[in-house]
């Protein structure tokens, strides 16, 4: 899956830490949901890690901004700890940027 849990996440602490290592395309965004909404019902903070994501459409796009509305309707946290040029690139042509809490990892 392309979905995966990384050192140094904490139930205790309410903190996941994720990495998508894949594409984030449409193709792959139904296994992506499935693996997000279980880690959402767990954690209340979230440190998503982009480096490794080589293709990323508009679908991308759309779960990452889905993904942060929905965390803030459940007072959640996201973070994007690290982006691809890939990621970076496109989040930067649709001028979202600002949307999201970029920084590095905690």
């Amino acid at each position: 899956m392309a979905l995966k849990r990384e050192r140094g996440s904490n139930k205790s602490k309410g903190l996941c830490k994720l990495a998508i290592d894949e594409e984030l395309t449409i193709y792959a965004i139904d296994a992506l949901k499935q693996g997000l909404a279980e880690e959402m019902e767990i954690y209340d903070r979230f440190e998503l890690n982009l480096a490794e994501v080589e293709e990323i459409d508009s679908a991308g796009i759309q779960l990452l901004l889905a993904l942060k509305n929905e965390l803030m309707k459940k007072k959640k946290e996201l973070k994007l700890t690290a982006m691809s040029g890939a990621v970076t690139k496109l989040i930067d042509s649709y001028g979202i940027g600002d949307r999201f809490n970029i920084g590095d990892a905690a």
